[in-house]
């Protein structure tokens, strides 16, 4: 029985750290019951499940019907308590968290296909899901930029794309040393 429980509060603190890891899936594509059954539900389930059982079966005289009993108690309170916590906190928040369209490309690597001037804007090209893109861009700080150069999206407002050269971004991420 020591090793049941041992091996149920492992894997939940597996789970927990996998679901740390990934996050929570927000698109909840297998209806809406499953939002609440997942990975953090179910880790708290088996870690409290282990970390109830394993001392009930190492250091009590109680039988197998109660050890699991009191254990599938604590692992069903850990489970309501993680729903709770999601539903009155995580999933709220979360819906009031709106992404800014204008930073959805950051970061993404494209390049200048017309000169672009100060204050003058010439043009990127990017490849976006499978899908060619090309848009009227300026430098972030205020710089020429020739074609053919490899950028940076920093943000694209209003149609125009603010882009920062490579180098400079690979420069910021060299460790001095």
């Amino acid at each position: 029985m020591t090793l049941l429980f041992a091996l149920a509060l492992l894997a939940g603190l597996a789970v927990g750290v996998t679901a740390m890891i990934g996050g929570i899936d927000r698109k909840q594509r297998h209806g809406a019951w499953v939002k609440y059954f997942n990975l953090p539900t179910a880790g708290a389930a088996a870690a409290l499940f282990g970390i109830v059982g394993y001392p009930l079966a190492k250091y009590s005289s109680l039988g197998t019907a109660a050890m699991l009993a009191i254990a599938g108690g604590a692992a069903a309170a850990a489970a309501i308590g993680m729903v709770t916590l999601i539903a009155g906190w995580a999933v709220p928040s979360a819906a009031l968290h709106v992404e800014d369209p204008r930073y959805a490309l950051q970061g993404h690597p494209a390049r200048v296909s017309q000169d672009i001037s100060i204050g003058q804007p010439g043009e990127i090209s990017y490849e976006h899901g499978g899908v060619r893109h090309a848009v009227p861009a300026l430098g972030f700080e205020r710089v020429a930029i020739n074609a053919g150069a490899e950028v940076v999206i920093e943000r694209i407002e209003d149609g125009i794309a603010y882009v920062e050269l490579w180098s400079n971004i690979q420069k910021q991420l060299e460790i001095p040393g």
